[in-house]
C-alpha cells in the first residue's frame, strides 16, 4: 500500500439491534471493497459475534479489520474499544456481556441481534438486549478494557446523544484520551481546538448507504497492519493522518 488508507473505524452489523438486517459479513466486507476503504472495523454494541467472519472476509479482499466494539457506559457515554486481536476482543466481550441486565424487555421496534457465518448464514441470535448501558462508569470501564488489551477512544464525542461532551459537558482528566472519534461536521473544529492528538471521522453505518459517506479520514500508508493502527490510535502522531471532510467523488 503506498497511497494514504481510507477508513472506516465505526461500522455496525445486523448484530446490534439498531442495524438492518442487510448488515451482514459480506454486504459489509463487500461494499467497503466498493467504496475503496483499506481499513474497517466492525463495533457492534456489546457483543463482538460477527467479528471474525467480517475479519476473515476482508482479509480476502486485502482490506484490514481492527476487532471493536462499542461500550455503553453508566452515564450513556458510547466509547469504542479496539483490539489487536480477535480473540482479546472476544475474551472482553464475554465480560461485558456478564455485566448485562437479562431482565430488560426487547422492544418492538428493534431488529433482531443476528450472527451470521462467513456464508451470510444465520448461525444465531442474541437474546439479551444489547442496546443498554453496562453498570460501570467511564473511568471503570476504561481502564477495564485496557486490562484486556484495548485502545479506548470516545465514539461521535460532539453529538448531543450519547457524545462524551453531550452527556458529561467535560472531558475526565483522570483519561489519557488521545484519540476522539467526531461527525465530519465538527472534525476540523475540534481539531484546530488543540486539546485532542487526532481526531478520526467513522461512519457509524448501520446500513449499507450510511457506509457512502462524504468524507473519510485517511492514514499514512506505514500504518499498514492492524498493530501498527492500534498503537497510533493509543499514541497518535498528526503527520499520520488526514481528515477529508468533502469528497465529491467519493465512490471510487
Amino acid at each position: 500500500m503506498s497511497r494514504w488508507l481510507k477508513i472506516d473505524l465505526h461500522l455496525h452489523s445486523a448484530l446490534s439491534p439498531c442495524a438492518l438486517p442487510e448488515m451482514t459479513p459480506n454486504n459489509i466486507v463487500n461494499m467497503a471493497a466498493v467504496l475503496g476503504l483499506d481499513v474497517i472495523a466492525v463495533t457492534d454494541h456489546l457483543a463482538a459475534d460477527n467479528v471474525v467472519p467480517v475479519y476473515n472476509l476482508a482479509q480476502q479482499k486485502g482490506i484490514l479489520c481492527i476487532p471493536g466494539i462499542e461500550i455503553q457506559t453508566r452515564e450513556e457515554v458510547h466509547l469504542l474499544c479496539y483490539f489487536m486481536t480477535c480473540g482479546a476482543l472476544l475474551r472482553f466481550s464475554e465480560f461485558v456481556l456478564s455485566l448485562l441486565d437479562h431482565s430488560l424487555q426487547f422492544p418492538k421496534y428493534m431488529n433482531k441481534q443476528l450472527i451470521f457465518d462467513e456464508k451470510d448464514q444465520i448461525v444465531g441470535e442474541k437474546e439479551i438486549f444489547l442496546y443498554q448501558s453496562i453498570p460501570l462508569s467511564i473511568e471503570e470501564i476504561w481502564r477495564l478494557a485496557e486490562n484486556y488489551g484495548a485502545c479506548c477512544l470516545p465514539a461521535h464525542i460532539d453529538r448531543p446523544a450519547f457524545g462524551l461532551l453531550g452527556q458529561l459537558g467535560f472531558v475526565p482528566t483522570t483519561l489519557s484520551i488521545q484519540t476522539v472519534e467526531a461527525t465530519i461536521t465538527h472534525t476540523q473544529d475540534l481539531e484546530h481546538s488543540g486539546i485532542y492528538r487526532s481526531v478520526i471521522t467513522s461512519s457509524d453505518a448501520h446500513s449499507l448507504e450510511q457506509m457512502v459517506t462524504p468524507g473519510h479520514t485517511r492514514l499514512h500508508p506505514s500504518l499498514n497492519s492492524v498493530s501498527r493502527i492500534w498503537h497510533w490510535l493509543r499514541e497518535p502522531q498528526p503527520s499520520l493522518v488526514r481528515s477529508f471532510a468533502a469528497e465529491p467523488n467519493f465512490l471510487y
